[in-house]
Protein backbone atom coordinates (compact mmCIF):
# COMPACT_ATOMS: atom_id res chain seq x y z
CA UNK A 1 0.00 0.00 0.00
CA UNK A 2 1.24 3.48 -0.86
CA UNK A 3 0.84 6.66 1.13
CA UNK A 4 0.44 10.02 -0.55
CA UNK A 5 1.46 13.02 1.54
CA UNK A 6 0.16 16.42 0.44
CA UNK A 7 -0.36 19.79 2.05
CA UNK A 8 -3.29 20.95 -0.06
CA UNK A 9 -5.64 19.51 -2.67
CA UNK A 10 -7.01 21.82 -5.32
CA UNK A 11 -9.33 21.09 -8.22
CA UNK A 12 -8.64 22.22 -11.76
CA UNK A 13 -9.43 25.89 -12.28
CA UNK A 14 -11.36 25.43 -15.54
CA UNK A 15 -13.64 22.94 -17.23
CA UNK A 16 -16.93 21.31 -16.26
CA UNK A 17 -15.72 20.41 -12.76
CA UNK A 18 -13.75 23.56 -12.06
CA UNK A 19 -12.63 23.95 -8.44
CA UNK A 20 -13.95 20.50 -7.46
CA UNK A 21 -12.21 17.45 -6.08
CA UNK A 22 -14.18 14.38 -7.15
CA UNK A 23 -14.18 11.05 -5.34
CA UNK A 24 -15.04 8.38 -7.94
CA UNK A 25 -18.20 6.30 -7.57
CA UNK A 26 -17.62 3.28 -5.35
CA UNK A 27 -14.83 5.02 -3.45
CA UNK A 28 -15.15 6.70 -0.07
CA UNK A 29 -13.29 9.54 1.52
CA UNK A 30 -13.71 10.05 5.24
CA UNK A 31 -12.00 12.44 7.57
CA UNK A 32 -11.78 11.51 11.27
CA UNK A 33 -14.25 13.46 13.40
CA UNK A 34 -16.64 14.26 10.56
CA UNK A 35 -20.29 13.28 10.38
CA UNK A 36 -20.82 10.46 7.88
CA UNK A 37 -24.60 10.10 8.17
CA UNK A 38 -27.52 11.29 10.28
CA UNK A 39 -30.70 9.31 11.07
CA UNK A 40 -33.63 10.47 13.17
CA UNK A 41 -36.77 9.02 14.67
CA UNK A 42 -39.83 10.46 16.37
CA UNK A 43 -42.20 9.03 18.94
CA UNK A 44 -45.37 7.20 18.02
CA UNK A 45 -48.93 8.46 18.35
CA UNK A 46 -49.74 7.50 21.93
CA UNK A 47 -48.63 8.60 25.38
CA UNK A 48 -46.90 6.03 27.58
CA UNK A 49 -47.71 5.69 31.31
CA UNK A 50 -45.50 3.81 33.76
CA UNK A 51 -46.23 3.06 37.41
CA UNK A 52 -43.91 0.12 38.00
CA UNK A 53 -40.25 -0.09 38.87
CA UNK A 54 -39.32 -1.81 35.60
CA UNK A 55 -37.91 -0.53 32.32
CA UNK A 56 -40.40 0.12 29.51
CA UNK A 57 -40.01 1.28 25.91
CA UNK A 58 -41.30 4.82 25.38
CA UNK A 59 -41.76 4.46 21.62
CA UNK A 60 -38.63 6.41 20.71
CA UNK A 61 -36.12 4.57 18.50
CA UNK A 62 -34.08 4.80 15.31
CA UNK A 63 -31.86 2.41 13.35
CA UNK A 64 -28.53 3.14 11.68
CA UNK A 65 -26.11 1.01 9.67
CA UNK A 66 -22.57 2.21 10.44
CA UNK A 67 -20.23 2.36 7.44
CA UNK A 68 -17.21 1.27 9.49
CA UNK A 69 -16.60 -0.81 12.63
CA UNK A 70 -14.47 2.04 14.00
CA UNK A 71 -17.27 4.64 13.77
CA UNK A 72 -18.77 6.29 16.84
CA UNK A 73 -22.48 7.03 17.13
CA UNK A 74 -23.66 10.19 18.90
CA UNK A 75 -27.20 9.71 20.21
CA UNK A 76 -29.23 12.86 21.01
CA UNK A 77 -32.65 12.50 22.65
CA UNK A 78 -35.42 14.91 23.69
CA UNK A 79 -38.96 14.22 24.97
CA UNK A 80 -41.59 15.55 27.41
CA UNK A 81 -42.49 13.86 30.71
CA UNK A 82 -44.79 14.33 33.67
CA UNK A 83 -44.21 12.54 36.97
CA UNK A 84 -47.27 12.35 39.25
CA UNK A 85 -47.43 11.62 42.97
CA UNK A 86 -48.93 12.86 46.21
CA UNK A 87 -48.37 16.22 47.86
CA UNK A 88 -44.90 16.58 49.46
CA UNK A 89 -43.73 13.41 47.71
CA UNK A 90 -40.36 12.59 46.23
CA UNK A 91 -41.07 11.89 42.58
CA UNK A 92 -38.56 9.69 40.80
CA UNK A 93 -38.01 8.23 37.38
CA UNK A 94 -35.14 6.95 35.32
CA UNK A 95 -34.14 6.81 31.65
CA UNK A 96 -31.72 4.70 29.66
CA UNK A 97 -30.50 4.21 26.11
CA UNK A 98 -30.11 0.80 24.52
CA UNK A 99 -28.20 -0.42 21.48
CA UNK A 100 -30.38 -3.30 20.37
CA UNK A 101 -30.80 -5.05 23.78
CA UNK A 102 -27.61 -3.74 25.47
CA UNK A 103 -27.79 -0.77 27.86
CA UNK A 104 -25.19 1.77 26.72
CA UNK A 105 -26.31 4.76 28.83
CA UNK A 106 -28.48 5.42 31.88
CA UNK A 107 -29.33 8.46 33.97
CA UNK A 108 -26.91 7.50 36.74
CA UNK A 109 -25.56 4.50 38.58
CA UNK A 110 -28.74 4.76 40.68
CA UNK A 111 -30.78 4.79 37.44
CA UNK A 112 -32.83 7.76 38.62
CA UNK A 113 -33.47 11.41 38.28
CA UNK A 114 -35.59 13.02 40.96
CA UNK A 115 -37.46 16.15 41.87
CA UNK A 116 -38.64 16.73 45.44
CA UNK A 117 -41.90 18.67 45.59
CA UNK A 118 -42.78 20.66 48.70
CA UNK A 119 -46.25 21.33 47.37
CA UNK A 120 -48.20 20.14 44.39
CA UNK A 121 -48.41 16.65 43.02
CA UNK A 122 -46.61 16.67 39.69
CA UNK A 123 -43.35 17.48 37.97
CA UNK A 124 -43.26 18.36 34.26
CA UNK A 125 -40.03 18.54 32.33
CA UNK A 126 -38.30 18.18 28.99
CA UNK A 127 -35.75 15.39 29.15
CA UNK A 128 -32.75 15.95 26.87
CA UNK A 129 -29.51 13.99 26.83
CA UNK A 130 -26.64 12.92 24.56
CA UNK A 131 -24.29 10.00 24.69
CA UNK A 132 -21.60 8.47 22.48
CA UNK A 133 -21.46 4.78 21.64
CA UNK A 134 -18.96 2.54 19.83
CA UNK A 135 -21.09 -0.23 18.27
CA UNK A 136 -18.12 -1.89 16.46
CA UNK A 137 -20.33 -3.21 13.68
CA UNK A 138 -21.45 -2.50 10.12
CA UNK A 139 -24.80 -4.21 10.69
CA UNK A 140 -28.07 -2.36 11.20
CA UNK A 141 -28.20 -1.20 14.82
CA UNK A 142 -31.27 0.09 16.65
CA UNK A 143 -31.05 2.61 19.47
CA UNK A 144 -34.08 3.01 21.71
CA UNK A 145 -35.02 4.81 24.90
CA UNK A 146 -36.65 3.28 27.96
CA UNK A 147 -38.07 4.83 31.12
CA UNK A 148 -39.21 3.65 34.53
CA UNK A 149 -41.13 5.17 37.40
CA UNK A 150 -39.48 4.58 40.75
CA UNK A 151 -41.72 6.71 42.99
CA UNK A 152 -44.99 8.03 41.60
CA UNK A 153 -46.33 7.51 38.09
CA UNK A 154 -44.54 8.69 34.96
CA UNK A 155 -46.15 9.76 31.68
CA UNK A 156 -44.08 10.25 28.55
CA UNK A 157 -45.93 12.52 26.13
CA UNK A 158 -45.63 11.20 22.62
CA UNK A 159 -48.82 12.17 20.87
CA UNK A 160 -49.32 15.80 21.85
CA UNK A 161 -45.76 17.00 22.36
CA UNK A 162 -43.63 14.44 20.56
CA UNK A 163 -40.07 13.39 21.08
CA UNK A 164 -37.03 12.88 18.89
CA UNK A 165 -33.92 10.72 18.70
CA UNK A 166 -31.05 11.68 16.38
CA UNK A 167 -28.18 9.31 15.50
CA UNK A 168 -24.97 10.74 14.01
CA UNK A 169 -22.25 8.45 12.70
CA UNK A 170 -18.81 9.97 13.28
CA UNK A 171 -15.74 8.84 11.29
CA UNK A 172 -12.71 7.73 13.31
Amino acid sequence: MSTLHVENLKGLSSGGNANKIIVPSGQTLTAPGHVIQVVDGITGNSDADFSTNSWNDIGLSAAITPSSTSSKIIVTVSFQIRVLGTQNATLRGGFRGLRDSTTVWNTSSYDETQQIRESGTEWNDTVTFRFIDSPSTTSSTTYKIQAKAKAGTMRVYNYTRGGQIILEEIAQ
